[in-house]
């Protein structure tokens, strides 16, 4: 009954903001400080997710950057898993990027010359026309 609610409300707030997301926002985070039952139903569905990161974060040792460090033996994962573990955290031994990290300028190579096949390709895939390859056997 309160997720019912609580989508009611949302729709509520869109349309009284004229469908702009930002002032939707802020008119239900207005409407929370005095609704208790759009709160249960907003929250309700993610508590699960809540409560998880708070046990997690009270658990943490004040000072310590991402929790508890996982060791991994070379033995365990062969050499792809350090290196996907190392990219992970931000250590590359390297000096290559990692996961989520943009790539340095000098690593991205500049794009060389297209052959004429693939610009005819191109071309006549841009008129619509079906490009046929030639079989090899």
């Amino acid at each position: 009954m309160s997720q019912e609610y609580a989508l009611s409300r949302v729709r509520d707030a869109l349309e009284k903001s004229g469908g702009n997301h930002l002032k939707a926002q802020r008119l239900l985070l207005s409407w929370l400080e005095k609704d208790q039952s759009l709160l249960i139903g907003l929250v309700a569905p993610h508590l699960q997710s809540i409560v998880t990161h708070a046990v997690n974060h009270a658990g943490t040792p004040r000072g310590a950057s991402g929790g508890k460090k996982v060791q991994v033996e070379p033995e365990q994962t062969g050499e792809f898993g350090i290196a996907v573990l190392e990219s992970l955290k931000g250590g590359r031994s390297d000096g290559g990027f990692g996961f989520g990290e943009p790539a340095p300028r000098a690593a991205v190579s500049k794009p060389g010359k297209a052959s004429q096949s693939h610009v005819d390709a191109i071309h006549q895939l841009a008129q619509g026309r079906t490009v046929k390859k030639d079989k090899k056997d």
